[in-house]
């Protein structure tokens, strides 16, 4: 596997060759936000999500949230389903140092960074299990698309098994150790 410290889009690239994961590579204007990637959402062809992270009111643990770009996240909501008191959005400066990404780039390709395993990936029930998803190469300059079903096995190499919000609220374990 890739050094950890050595993530960048070449090494998420280098990555999927390695696990025989297929991707589509698609270079676009710089996009920050959900908003930004609507200019050009007709020619994109994968679900267009938003990859948020997030932090309980200590600040010790943090959730990489996924979701589809069309739906607000209710924070709220998801903070009693995971049972925590409140959670919000991770400070540029815990993004960096949890994921090694601006804002902007927020990505699962950047739980690589991130050794001490102390973030949770949840993903939301809106996330296409059909469909593409499109998601930065820790550079917003571009998405790399790929199946559901190789997102799961993308994070397990990273020793990440997402949990799924359902919308009968209950967590359910989405992929298993292969």
């Amino acid at each position: 596997m890739v050094g950890l410290n050595k993530m960048d889009e070449n090494a998420v690239l280098t990555l999927l060759n390695e696990l025989g994961i297929p991707y589509q590579y698609v270079s676009h204007p710089e996009v920050k936000t959900v908003a930004d990637h609507r200019r050009f959402t007709a020619t994109f062809p994968a679900q267009l999500l938003k990859n948020l992270l997030l932090k309980n009111s200590s600040g010790k643990h943090f959730y990489l949230y996924i979701l589809d770009g069309n739906h607000k996240a209710d924070l709220r909501g998801l903070a009693l389903q995971l049972e925590e008191s409140r959670l919000s959005f991770a400070s540029p400066a815990e993004l960096m140092e949890t994921l090694g990404v601006e804002p902007g780039c927020v990505t699962p390709f950047a739980v690589a960074h991130s050794g001490k395993r102390d973030i949770q990936i949840i993903i939301d029930s809106s996330v296409s299990a059909r469909q593409s998803l499109g998601f930065h190469p820790l550079v917003n300059t571009a998405s790399v698309c790929i199946s559901r079903s190789d997102l799961l096995r993308l994070l397990a190499s990273y020793g990440y098994f997402p949990a799924e919000i359902q919308s009968d609220s209950l967590l359910r374990l989405l992929a298993h150790p292969l």
